[in-house]
């Protein structure tokens, strides 16, 4: 933001304020229409799962969950620094609600009821024959891949805030560490569902807007590319065609395979909404794909190399440069808004895999749930401080940690849940 005014930067600081402290207040909302409607000894169903919910939140909750940085900056940010064929692998993402909501979420569904299960580790114990040893092995799995995954998605986060203030990267990410902690902490499962339904219907609105004022800002949206095409051949030369369609895999196919994007089938109130959600959370990715993608060659064309501090940053630098203030700010909100409702779900779930499966399921079964609700607390405040001290240093691109993760947990995961879905035997 160094060629904007003092005063552009005010407005854009106070309208994503604004739209922070109002998202905080609907969560603390939520939160507390989880108390009164929370029966005895169902916190960690209440706050882990958040109870019934409607189409939006289900569509929204699995779209964001997967989504996060990466289709914000991750890819984009891979797009502008190895070439135009990492935006179509991005594009198997419109394969996400329908392999995680059609292919597997309502055999979840029904298994997660019928064993009571509130988190993933849960929910694999339960169907294989309550191992304490599997449960344990996946709880590491899980908080190590989840883990990094929620590094990478923080990190983007961050990265939002260097841009909003032009601070240094660790005060954003400390910032953004903060709110993502009491959000957390005043809204669970719930809080976060609940908000993301705004967050998602911003967010497709701004990046609607940011794409038709970015390609405003060129010659037009086929001229760039003509341009780009004779002064960067290259960039447009496929290159590691085995390398991306295993990565086109990856992004598509396999998302189920995350712990906070399965159990958020948990949230849908019957199989019509289920059916529903899939529909619209098809076409909300696609809007956001086509926009974000589509922006790859006019970010490549008014940005040249060198001139971004690091290629994930080319979005929302683009936000800043040919929106109004008020209008960047929002836009930046509502990507900040889904990228925080993202790593929320995570540390939701990293926390529930500490306190609910490592603690109460394998450690102590009979803990009461006072101490349950305040290791609870205490398990988000460390997964989100451990989470912070390893975004500190992240990587160069954000696409590359994403990668790592998301194959890790395929690889632990992907046989794990099919088989304990569809084999009898399994239990």
């Amino acid at each position: 933001m160094e060629n904007l005014t003092s005063a552009a930067k005010t407005t854009i600081i106070v309208v994503f304020a604004i739209y922070t402290l109002f998202q905080f207040f609907y969560s603390f909302l939520s939160r507390q229409a989880m108390k009164k409607g929370a029966g005895s000894g169902d916190f960690l169903s209440q706050f882990y799962t958040g109870g019934s919910s409607g189409v939006l939140v289900t569509a929204m909750m699995v779209s964001a969950g997967v989504a996060g940085a990466g289709v914000f900056m991750g890819v984009p940010g891979y797009t502008y620094t190895f070439g135009a064929i990492w935006m179509v692998c991005c594009f198997f993402s419109l394969c996400t609600n329908f392999m995680v909501l059609g292919l597997i979420g309502k055999r979840v569904g029904i298994v997660a009821r019928r064993t009571k299960s509130n988190t993933f580790v849960e929910l694999f114990m339960n169907r294989y024959e309550n191992s304490k040893v599997f449960g344990a092995l996946s709880c590491l799995v899980v908080l190590f891949f989840l883990g990094a995954f929620a590094v990478s998605t923080i990190t983007g986060g961050g990265r939002i805030f260097q841009i909003l203030t032009g601070a240094d990267y660790r005060i954003g990410l400390a910032i953004f560490t903060a709110l993502v902690v009491v959000a957390a902490l005043t809204g669970g499962v719930k809080g976060v569902a609940s908000a993301i339904v705004i967050q998602g219907i911003v967010m497709t609105i701004s990046v609607i807007v940011l794409f038709i004022m970015g390609v405003g800002a060129t010659p037009g949206y086929t001229a760039p590319i003509q341009e780009l095409m004779q002064t960067n051949t290259d960039w447009f030369v496929p290159k590691g065609i085995g390398t991306a369609i295993s990565f086109a895999f990856l992004w598509g196919y396999t998302t189920f395979t995350m712990p906070h994007v399965t159990m958020s089938t948990l949230t849908y109130k019957d199989t019509k909404t289920l059916h529903n959600a899939i529909k619209v959370g098809a076409i909300v990715v696609a809007a956001w794909l086509l926009c974000l993608n589509g922006l790859c060659f006019t970010v490549k064309y008014l940005f040249p190399e060198g001139s971004l501090a690091t290629p994930d940053l080319g979005i929302p630098t683009l936000a800043v440069s040919v929106m109004p203030p008020w209008a960047a700010g929002l836009v930046l909100a509502g990507v900040c808004g889904a990228v925080q409702s993202s790593v929320g779900g995570m540390i939701v779930s990293l926390a529930g895999t500490l306190v609910g499966d490592l603690y109460k399921n394998i450690i102590d079964p009979k803990v009461d749930e006072d101490k349950l609700k305040k290791l609870n607390t205490a398990g988000i405040v460390v997964v989100a401080l451990v989470v912070f001290l390893f975004a500190c240093n992240p990587p160069p691109l954000l696409a590359s940690l994403i990668t790592y993760a998301t194959g890790g947990m395929t690889v632990a995961f992907f046989h794990t849940v099919l088989l304990g879905l569809v084999r009898k035997r399994a239990n």
